[in-house]
């Protein structure tokens, strides 16, 4: 489970990364759809997480972004995308050394299943220049 929670945080960085990066470095070369739209899991919108657009052919640039409150709003390559969906949360705190004056950190779990994250089945087209994606996602 440690490693788990590390990989999620990691999934998360890397995503908001790779949706600042290619946010700012279009520069014409590459045309990039303004993709909005709604993530719920069980009929309840997702309070944070994020979404990842990977290029279904495995070719081309990943981008992503945050989802807050079930709404995101990411810019992304055209094109057939394999969709990822990450939402944790807070299960525990841990002291990271074992002293009385240790600080703490959050032990969290991933709340999606693995079919719409790592062995994700959602698809896409993008369309230029707008393209809108709602999902609500079941246990």
């Amino acid at each position: 489970m440690k490693y788990a929670m590390r990989f999620t945080a990691l999934a998360v960085c890397v995503s908001v990364f790779a949706a600042l990066t290619l946010a700012g470095c279009g520069g014409g070369k590459t045309p990039m759809a303004k993709v909005e739209g709604e993530v719920k899991f069980d009929g309840t919108p997702i309070e944070k997480g994020s979404i990842v657009f990977v290029p279904s052919d495995g070719k081309g640039p990943t981008a992503g972004g945050e989802i807050t409150n079930g709404r995101f709003s990411v810019l992304v390559p055209p094109g057939a995308k394999r969709i990822e969906i990450r939402s944790s949360k807070v299960v525990g705190k841990r002291k990271a050394y074992d002293t009385p004056d240790s600080p703490t950190f959050d032990i969290t779990e991933e709340v999606i299943p693995p079919v719409y994250n790592s062995q994700s089945t959602l698809t896409k087209d993008i369309q230029m220049p707008k393209t809108r994606v709602d999902l609500d996602l079941k246990r």
